[in-house]
């Protein structure tokens, strides 16, 4: 079978979690015998080249600016820009062109950030039918997370639904659609997006989960002294690193610390006067498994309805259990209500953290086994494997 991905990023180039879940799934394929290919924006010249197995088509994006340039503009500019993309025909062409030379036998895409839905219409026009995975809610919200300042969005926007206007018809293209949680999934269908698809062809396929550092025979170092909680994401207000600093206020003044590794998407100072006489520590960025190995439990307190969460599942991967907010796919992972919490409740979040201070150390999730059976390569691409088959099926 010979397979084509498209995504906005591909590694080396790695800003968030998708890129590198469709590398993974696309070098396991590779792995199986498949014939793959990558296809990706970038900001320079068109280079085509292979990784892992991988043949990767990286296509200049045709857009007023580079997707890593969003916050050097206005809003203006901004909504402007992504109006606009909706018609961008240069990368349908170019798309076009990596169709004809690599000819697939089916096309995966998943995040759509910054690339036209008009790339549909090149595969359709080939015959090539078109498996998409939901990864964010780009083609449902401009911002693609469905959250604002002032929280969790409840319905789409009027700017929203101008804004993607276009992606409304293109999804008609779609023969099959696969999405990384349940919720993500659910969202788009309330909207009326893949409504038309059968239900045997929709399906929610995890990511993979794959921690640099932690195999098979990983063994957590032990930790002593009081217990070590921690962060790991992305410092900015619809993550909730806000409601954990609140939280952490009100626990016991000893038998604890908290470590937060990773960048912040704004200023640090709020984060910090929150933390102010506490005894929690910045670490910056940070791999997980020099994170996984410091700390006890981590703490993945999102106000918005994350697709899946990927940290939830880096965690598990290296035995550590995790307190996470009841909201979209964090809640999907860890299915015990003993350890979920109610998104932005700051007193549920300190009572929760604070019985483990008072109960001493906990094992490895329970539920590691049932994530870990999900979340390999293997299992990952044989999941797709079936979507694929089911859409090759002569009718």
């Amino acid at each position: 079978m010979r397979v084509l991905h498209l995504s906005s990023l591909y590694p080396p180039h790695i800003v968030g979690g998708a890129e590198r879940s469709v590398s993974m799934l696309a070098e396991a394929q590779a792995a199986a015998g498949w014939d793959v290919a990558a296809a990706c924006l970038t900001p320079g010249e068109a280079v085509e080249e292979e990784r892992n197995g991988v043949q990767v088509f990286r296509m200049p994006h045709g857009n007023d600016f580079w997707l890593e340039d969003w916050l050097e503009h206005t809003p203006r500019q901004r909504e402007w820009a992504k109006f606009k993309q909706q018609a961008n025909f240069a990368i349908e062409r170019r798309f076009g062109a990596v169709l004809d030379a690599f000819r697939p036998d089916i096309v995966n895409t998943h995040s759509m950030v910054d690339i036209s839905t008009r790339v549909w219409h090149a595969a359709h026009r080939r015959g090539i039918p078109i498996v998409h995975t939901l990864r964010d809610f780009d083609l449902l919200c401009a911002a693609s997370s469905m959250y604002r300042e002032s929280g969790p969005c409840t319905h789409r926007h009027l700017k929203c639904r101008i804004l993607t206007f276009a992606k409304q018809f293109d999804q008609r293209l779609v023969s099959a659609v696969t999405a990384v949680g349940e919720e993500v999934l659910v969202r788009h269908l309330h909207y009326g997006f893949f409504d038309d698809i059968p239900p045997d062809r929709r399906r929610v396929i995890w990511n993979t989960a794959k921690v640099e550092g932690v195999a098979l025979d990983y063994a957590k170092p032990p930790l002593h002294g009081p217990i070590v909680f921690g962060y790991l994401g992305r410092i900015s207000p619809e993550k909730g690193v806000d409601t954990l600093l609140k939280a952490a206020r009100l626990l016991p003044p000893t038998g604890w610390r908290l470590e937060i590794a990773g960048a912040a998407l704004g200023p640090l100072a709020p984060y910090l006067a929150l933390a102010e006489g506490l005894p929690v520590q910045f670490l910056g960025f940070q791999t997980p498994r020099h994170l996984f190995d410091r700390i006890d439990v981590l703490v993945a307190p999102s106000l918005w309805a994350e697709p899946l969460g990927r940290t939830v599942l880096e965690a598990y991967q290296a035995h550590v259990p995790v307190i996470g907010a009841r909201s979209g796919g964090i809640a999907e992972i860890i299915a015990d209500d003993a350890w979920l919490v109610p998104p932005g409740d700051v007193e549920a979040l300190a009572e929760r953290m604070t019985r483990l201070i008072e109960t001493g150390r906990p094992g490895a999730p329970a539920g590691r086994d049932r994530v870990i059976a999900r979340t390999t390569p293997e299992a990952v691409a044989t999941a797709f494997t079936a979507v694929y088959d089911t859409v090759l099926r002569p009718q």
